[in-house]
C-alpha cells in the first residue's frame, strides 16, 4: 500500500511545477453546517483540476528511456488537459482517448495540445479500456488516470498542503470517479486515526460505493449524472478499490438536485465557479447533519462547466441558501 513517506516524496518532486493551491474559511457553510468549513481550491489548479499532480508525478517516476515512446492517455477532460500541459513541457509525443459523450468545455480545453485525439467509448471504463489495449499494442507509456500508483501518490499530494494549512483538520471530503484523488488523500491520513475522509459520488453512478458493500467491482451504472467527471466506472482489478475499501471512513451518496444546489452556492457565497463533480463535498456536507463542531475541509476539484448550465442552476437555485 501507499505510505504517507510515499506522498512525501511524489510532493517534494512535483512541488516546483505546481500550485500550492489556496484553502479558504467558508462563513456560510460554516453557518449551515455548524462546523468549521474550509475549502481547498484545487480547482484554481494549474489545468484548472487536481489532476496535474498525479500525471506530473508518473512522468517524473519514468526512466529517460521512455520518453522515445508514445504516451497514452484517456479522459473525461481533466486528466486530457493535464496529460497535454505535461506534454508541453516535456516533448512527448502523445495520443488521447476520449469518450464519445465528451463535455464540449472539456473539448474545448484541450483543442490546442497538437497531439492526435480519438473519440471511443460510450463510457470512460469503455475508453480507458481501449487506451490500455492501444498502449500495450504499440509498447507505449499509460499514463492511467486513476489505476496507478505514481498517479494515486501525485493526487495524494493535496493531503500534504491540507496538513500544512491546517493541522487541525478532522474531515476530509472529497468526490470520487475511478478514485485516485480520494485513495492518495487516505493514504496520506490512514495512519491518523485523528482524521476521517469521506468520499461522495452521484447517486446516478455510484460504482465505487456499490462495489464496497458488494465486495467487487461493480458494471458502470446506465444513469446519467450533471457531474460526469465522477461517472464511467471502475477498472476491474483496480488498486483504488482496495484503498478505498481499506481507508475510507465513508462514502456519501449525493442526488442530482442537491449537486447543483451546491455549484450555486459556491458561486453565489464565494464569486468562483465549479464544475458539478467539484461541487459534491459541499452537497456532502449540506446533506448530511453529521459535521457539527468538527474542523472540515471539502475539496473542490474542477471548474469546467457549461456557461450555459452555469447560468441555469444558478437561475433555479441561487435563492436556495
Amino acid at each position: 500500500m501507499i505510505t504517507k513517506k510515499d506522498i512525501e516524496i511524489a510532493y517534494d518532486a512535483i512541488k516546483g511545477d505546481i500550485l500550492k493551491t489556496p484553502l479558504i474559511h467558508s462563513p456560510k457553510l460554516s453557518a449551515i453546517s455548524g462546523a468549521n468549513v474550509y475549502l481547498k481550491m484545487e480547482h484554481l489548479q494549474v489545468t484548472d483540476s487536481f489532476k496535474i499532480r498525479g500525471v506530473l508525478t508518473k512522468i517524473k517516476s519514468l526512466d529517460q528511456k521512455d520518453f522515445k515512446k508514445i504516451f497514452v492517455a484517456a479522459s473525461t477532460g481533466n486528466h486530457a488537459a493535464a496529460f497535454g500541459y505535461a506534454s508541453d513541457i516535456f516533448g512527448f509525443k502523445g495520443k488521447l482517448f476520449l469518450p464519445l459523450d465528451i463535455k464540449e468545455e472539456k473539448l474545448k480545453g484541450i483543442s490546442k495540445y497538437a497531439f492526435e485525439k480519438v473519440l471511443y467509448g460510450n463510457t470512460s471504463m469503455e475508453t480507458e479500456a481501449k487506451a490500455t489495449e492501444y498502449a500495450k499494442e504499440i509498447d507505449g507509456v499509460l499514463i492511467h488516470p486513476y489505476n496507478d500508483t505514481e498517479i494515486i501518490k501525485g493526487q495524494g499530494t493535496i493531503a500534504v498542503e491540507i496538513q500544512e494549512q491546517f493541522p487541525k483538520v478532522d474531515t476530509i471530503i472529497a468526490p470520487i470517479g475511478g478514485g485516485g484523488l480520494i485513495s492518495g488523500i487516505s493514504s496520506y491520513f490512514s495512519e491518523d486515526k485523528n482524521v476521517e475522509v469521506i468520499g461522495c459520488q452521484p447517486v446516478n453512478a455510484s460504482e465505487m460505493y456499490d462495489s464496497i458493500k458488494q465486495d467487487e467491482i461493480v458494471k458502470p451504472s446506465t444513469l446519467n449524472t450533471i457531474a460526469d467527471a465522477a461517472a464511467g466506472g471502475i477498472e476491474d482489478n483496480s488498486v483504488t478499490f482496495k484503498i478505498c475499501k481499506k481507508n475510507l471512513s465513508d462514502i456519501a451518496l449525493i442526488e442530482e438536485e442537491t449537486i447543483k444546489k451546491a455549484v450555486a452556492l459556491i458561486y453565489k457565497y464565494h464569486t468562483t465557479t465549479i464544475e458539478p463533480t467539484a461541487a459534491l463535498p459541499v452537497a456532502a456536507l449540506l446533506k448530511e447533519n453529521t459535521y457539527r463542531n468538527k474542523n472540515v475541509v471539502l475539496v473542490l476539484t474542477g471548474k469546467k462547466i457549461n456557461e450555459q448550465l452555469l447560468t441555469e442552476i444558478n437561475r433555479n437555485y441561487g435563492d436556495c441558501y
